[in-house]
């Protein structure tokens, strides 16, 4: 029988692997987003925050 420290790390693992498949995840999507963070913020000094969903 697993413990429940192998329950968690498997629920976290195929939390993760849906968690890409959404198209918000997908590397376009996180491109854009981080290309349309970095024009905000320009010339800021502070730096770039990108909020992923789930």
């Amino acid at each position: 029988m697993k413990n429940k420290q192998q329950n968690q790390t498997d629920s976290r693992q195929k939390n993760n692997a849906r968690d890409k498949k959404l198209p918000a995840n997908s590397k376009e999507a996180l491109d854009r987003r981080l290309d349309e963070a970095s024009e905000e913020s320009f010339p800021a000094s502070d730096p770039v925050s990108v909020k992923i969903t789930k």
